[in-house]
């Protein structure tokens, strides 16, 4: 039968004995579990011996883009990465856009399962009918821009794309990410520190061949009603990528503000989407196939006369206090690094939000968790529990955005202080003790992302279920439970019949929206299974402490209304509603009687 949509070939790399192999799982697997998460659920559940330690051999690392990934439509450009994660010992996964995605798909790839710990750096170098461990250790150390100008110049193709791991990753920052065309990131959760702790710095790819479609006409129109509907449908994101109602969120009183304390901060405006472009933007790019182009590029130079009229004859800024050059490669702060380096911290530099974001990139850090260890450890300070003598001298004073980029730096190195925030807040609130757990922001061990609970009630199921933690992306809902598995961007304004029309142009399907919802509560099942067997229970589907306090304009959650909403979501899925276990006629409906073997 002709295939729509992915190859029928998924790569296992050995490290430990530098070997590869394909698997063939038929086209059954691909329908059954679409790409992204369902790969990741099932291959953990699988290979992934119970109580393993996320850093050690016996953890393995997933890279997996979906059905839809590499098609010619906008949005399509996404792929996850899955591991079991160092920070909640549970399910981690991470989604990413750019390029590398796609082109993993050109090259004929449908996912790259990573077992083992090499005993010395590589990478992978992949084509169509090629993949290699090739020695790194000549880039190990090095930052990601480095990294990818020297790989491409060793393998000789300037198109090549690149996934690696920046310093953070080789020094096990629990919150490492994993970075592809320097400027998108599967963030979240610690896959970087995984694939550092395999000693594996960068997969390389180079892909030619067109993923297979089985109906253009179908795909092209719906192309075309993104490309000519971009200022009706998507003008926010065009014009300002994410960020740009930050001043709104602000008034409303839910802007994280000193650790999430309060939730208006007064200089908003100076670090929002809007003082980006106005200020110290120079472009917006795109992902794989898309005409949206929402992507912030930014560069400030140190000195005026380094500045200079640049792309599409935008004058580049110049710090006015000299300090820091910010290097258009590394993209900019989308809302999330706006909020996570600049508002929570209470710092209203713009060029220091730029900087600290760009020293994430260049080390490979996910700029939620390093922000919000950071107001974590500002708030210690504030009240004492952390002292001079802790941070080697570093003042880790709210509003003081250089310093926030010096403990960047010590962070992604663990040096001094920066040892201890590089395991994360909640391991950092364990060690220090003295009643700073009371400053955590975490779920699952996770620190939790720039949307306030308390403010926007449609967050709340997304941070209690999200099988990661503190996730922000509501792939607890089943439409963005399908896109992460399909590899569809979330941003992307299709209607669930669009969703489907794409789904059935790719693949020939001829899926409806039952099975579509059928798709997301498989994979956040297959998630389910895997945290349940590695201990979390419902005790873990709980907020923060923080989040029962009162924001000057919104009321805190009560104990009651988390637990009702933790309840009416198991049952949504076909969990238990006591304990949130899947039931045994879940799993036969869904069909994960061989991924649930033993666990229920």
């Amino acid at each position: 039968m002709d295939r729509f949509g992915y190859w029928n070939r998924i790569l296992h790399v050995d490290l430990a004995t530098r070997t590869t192999t394909i698997e063939e799982p038929g086209d059954a697997f691909f329908r059954t579990y679409g790409g992204g998460r369902g790969f990741i659920g099932h291959y953990l559940l699988k290979y992934v011996p119970k109580g393993a330690d996320p850093l050690g051999p016996n953890n393995v690392l997933v890279f997996a883009p979906g059905v839809l990934t590499g098609a010619p439509v906008p949005g399509a450009g996404r792929h996850s990465v899955g591991a079991k994660s160092p920070l909640s010992g549970g399910f981690g996964e991470a989604e990413a856009g750019g390029f590398w995605g796609a082109e993993l798909k050109r090259a004929r790839w449908d996912a790259i399962v990573v077992h083992g710990v090499s005993e010395t750096p590589v990478y992978l170098w992949l084509t169509e009918d090629h993949a290699e461990i090739r020695e790194a250790a000549h880039l190990w150390g090095r930052v990601t821009g480095d990294v990818q100008d020297a790989i491409r110049e060793e393998l000789g193709d300037p198109r090549i794309r690149v996934a690696q791991i920046g310093p953070a990753g080789e020094n096990l920052v629990r919150f490492a990410n994993v970075a592809n065309d320097l400027n998108e990131f599967a963030g979240r959760s610690g896959m970087g520190a995984v694939m550092g702790s395999k000693k594996l710095k960068a997969i390389a790819v180079r892909g030619k061949t067109p993923v297979p479609i089985a109906d253009q006409p179908a795909l092209l129109a719906i192309s075309k009603w993104v490309s000519s509907t971009v200022d009706q449908v998507h003008r926010g994101f065009h014009e300002y990528g994410t960020g740009g109602a930050m001043q709104g969120k602000s008034l409303d009183g839910g802007i994280p503000t000193l650790n999430y304390r309060l939730g208006s901060f007064e200089g908003t405006d100076k670090v929002d989407a809007i003082a980006v472009k106005e200020q110290v933007r120079i472009d917006m790019e795109a992902c794989f196939a898309c005409s949206v182009r929402c992507k912030k590029v930014v560069q400030i130079e140190m000195r005026e006369e380094d500045a200079g009229v640049t792309r599409k004859g935008v004058k580049v800024a110049v710090d006015p206090q000299h300090r820091y050059r910010v290097d258009p490669k590394y993209g900019g702060p989308e809302y999330e690094s706006l909020a996570s380096l600049g508002t929570n911290l209470g710092v209203d530099d713009i060029v220091a939000v730029c900087k600290s974001n760009e020293i994430c990139n260049m080390m490979g850090m996910d700029t939620i968790s390093a922000g919000s260890t950071i107001a974590w450890a500002m708030e210690a300070w504030e009240k004492g529990v952390l002292t001079p003598e802790d941070t080697d001298g570093v003042n880790l004073q709210f509003r003081d955005g250089d310093a926030v980029v010096q403990m960047l730096q010590m962070i992604a190195k663990r040096e001094g202080i920066g040892d201890i925030l590089a395991e994360g807040s909640q391991r950092a609130a364990a060690k220090l003790g003295q009643g700073s757990d009371a400053y955590l922001t975490t779920v699952k061990g996770m620190e939790m992302a720039m949307h306030d609970p308390r403010h926007m009630p449609g967050m709340r199921a997304s941070y209690l279920l999200a099988p990661t933690g503190g996730d922000h992306m509501r792939q607890t809902g089943d439409k963005n439970g399908l896109r992460n598995q399909v590899g569809m961007c979330h941003f992307l304004a299709y209607d669930d019949d669009q969703t489907a029309q794409i789904l059935n142009a790719v693949t020939g399907w001829g899926i409806g929206q039952a099975e579509m919802v059928t798709t997301a509560h498989r994979g956040l099942t297959l998630a389910r299974l895997f945290n349940m067997r590695e201990g979390l229970t419902r005790a873990d589907d709980r907020l923060p402490k923080r989040f029962s306090e009162d924001l000057p304009k919104h009321k805190g959650l009560t104990h009651e209304q988390v637990q009702q909403v933790v309840t009416d979501y198991y049952i949504e899925q076909g969990w238990d509603p006591e304990t949130g276990a899947p039931t045994l006629e879940t799993i036969r409906t869904l069909g994960l009687e061989a991924d649930a073997s033993g666990l229920v």
